[in-house]
């Protein structure tokens, strides 16, 4: 948007200045239609002018020839007649011939027609005096009266000629104010084409840089738009990338599977606040997805299902269901499923590991999934691994602790564990025992029946010794068939109810081993008591193992309490 700034300034003072100029052109060319056709409308009227003297000088030439004619007229009436009425008349007639021609030289302005007008009115005066001369003798001989009419005809051809040329100016002057006229009418019209023109060039310049204009505002809602939707992604995405990199930061610090599945619903909810969202975690000894985590405890979705119930998870990939696009539903779901719901599976190195589930219930805002499916992906491939990778420690962890043939735990653990519960009895003040448990005769069950049997044996009382136990109660295979249990806040008596629970229990389990009958187990215990047994964990197992040692003693099948090593 910066970068289009310099360019709407420049077309902004382009578009200014074309006003100016615009504005400037348009005025000059008014002013100088004004300029030709004020010059037009005088050389006109100037001609117009000329030609209504040349019509007035030639309408008095014409009455002058006419008054000539009736004053020659006249006088010869007199001449003939001389009656003095016509002798009155001639002398007034004289007088506006005389009058008329003075007047004619005043209206002349050529040289030429003056000097003609001149030499008519000197004719004419020469005229007067002959015929005044003739009236004032009375009497008119041939040679005066030919003289008079010789004069009469000069004078009449002067004005006659004068007539002539001054209809040839006319005519001239008529002419040219009809092409001063044309000329005009030609020039006003070219003026104004030529102002139309400007006018019509200077709007459609101001029209073409409008439109460049609203194309450049166009260009730049455009790009703003452009930005602002790039300016979103680049938010989302940085949103997207902060709750990835939050997320791998909190995985980080999980140290069991079950934190992971909390840590994964717990960010993926602020993505999809108004979605159900589920964690189903993969129970690899059932076969079955059972609850990890999830965002809302109404959520639809079993508590335990098989991995064919889902149909993401048949397909190996995200599947969303909508109405009207897909109509096959899950099989994971309590009561009607809802009508818009995702499902993500979480893979691990091909393996199934759980499932990701979304579901929209009326109401919510299923436009997250639009927008997020995506993000949904990548945290799901980012928790599969994380979770994978914690199963496998556990697992590492389980078979580190834990004896491959019971599933008890093994003597490191043991000796871990007894240390600890040691220096929690010591710091509480409380009871610890220990019980040592021995498997009556076993060499003679792995020599009778093989090493099999002998296993089996082993497996069957590690069973028993894990039901009879209470869940903080620690259950560890010493060694051989020696099975060793700490009782955290056990006193002698509960510690040896417990062991006489144990033998019990052992002594009735039956156990087919080859073609022969049921064979019957026996165990014998011995039970060791904090502080009377020992203060160290070396110190109890010796003392629960003297007292095991007791108990065989004294006929196998019996519990020995290393405090009063009595069998009881």
């Amino acid at each position: 948007m910066t970068t289009l700034r310099p360019a709407a300034r420049k077309n902004r003072n382009r578009t200014t200045l074309l006003l100016i100029l615009g504005a400037a052109g348009v005025v000059l060319f008014v002013c100088a239609s004004a300029v030709i056709f004020y010059r037009n409308t005088q050389h006109l009227l100037a001609s117009h002018g000329l030609e209504e003297h040349s019509q007035q000088v030639l309408s008095l030439l014409q009455t002058e020839s006419a008054r000539l004619e009736r004053m020659d007229y006249l006088s010869r009436v007199y001449l003939a007649e001389r009656n003095n009425a016509d002798r009155n008349s001639v002398e007034t007639t004289e007088a506006v011939v005389d009058s008329g021609l003075s007047e004619l030289e005043k209206l002349i302005w050529d040289n030429k027609q003056r000097d003609r007008a001149r030499a008519a009115h000197l004719c004419t005066n020469d005229l007067t005096r002959q015929l005044e001369a003739l009236l004032a003798s009375g009497e008119a001989g041939a040679v005066e009266k030919a003289n008079l009419t010789r004069k009469m005809l000069e004078c009449r051809d002067l004005i006659s000629h004068m007539e002539v040329a001054e209809g040839l100016l006319l005519k001239k002057r008529t002419s040219d104010a009809q092409h001063s006229a044309y000329r005009s009418l030609i020039a006003g019209g070219a003026f104004l084409c030529l102002s139309l023109l400007a006018v019509l060039g200077l709007f459609g310049l101001l029209l073409r840089d409008e439109l460049r204009q609203i194309a450049a505002e166009a260009q730049i809602f455009n790009t703003n738009e452009r930005l602002k939707e790039k300016v979103q992604q680049l938010k989302s995405q940085a949103a997207e990338a902060h709750l990835i990199t939050s997320l791998r930061q909190e995985l980080l610090l999980c140290t069991t599977p079950g934190e992971a599945y909390k840590t994964t619903v717990r960010h993926v909810a602020k993505a999809m606040p108004t979605a159900e969202i589920a964690l189903m975690a993969f129970n690899s000894e059932q076969k079955i997805l059972e609850t990890g985590a999830t965002s809302d405890e109404q959520t639809q979705i079993l508590d335990g299902f098989p991995i064919n119930a889902c149909c993401g998870l048949r397909a190996g990939c995200s599947r969303r269901r909508q109405e009207g696009e897909s109509e096959i539903e899950c099989g994971h779901f309590v009561g009607e499923p809802p009508r818009d719901y995702l499902c993500v599976p979480l893979t691990a190195h091909g393996e199934a590991v759980g499932l990701l589930y979304f579901g929209y219930p009326e109401g919510s805002n299923r436009e997250e999934i639009d927008l997020h499916q995506g993000l949904m992906e990548r945290v799901a491939e980012l928790a599969s691994m994380w979770i994978a990778s914690l199963n496998l420690r556990a697992q590492l962890e389980e078979q580190s602790i834990r004896d491959g043939l019971t599933n008890l735990f093994n003597r490191r653990f043991m000796e871990i564990a007894l240390e600890r519960e040691l220096r929690l009895a010591a710091r509480r003040k409380g009871d610890l025992s220990v019980l040592m448990l021995d498997i009556d005769h076993f060499k003679c069950f792995n020599d009778t029946f093989g090493h099999e049997a002998g296993d089996q044996v082993l497996r069957g009382a590690a069973d028993v010794v894990r039901e009879a136990i209470r869940a903080e109660d620690i259950a560890c295979r010493y060694g051989g068939e020696e099975i060793l249990v700490i009782l955290p806040a056990a006193s002698s008596e509960t510690a040896r109810q417990r062991a006489e629970e144990i033998r019990r229990r052992v002594g009735e389990m039956r156990l087919e081993l080859g073609k022969e009958k049921p064979a019957t187990v026996t165990v014998s215990i011995g039970v060791a008591i904090y502080p009377q047994g020992g203060q160290t964990p070396e110190e109890l197992v010796r003392s629960a193992d003297q007292a095991l040692y007791t108990a065989k003693e004294s006929g196998r099948n019996r519990v020995v309490v290393f405090e009063s090593a009595i069998a009881v």
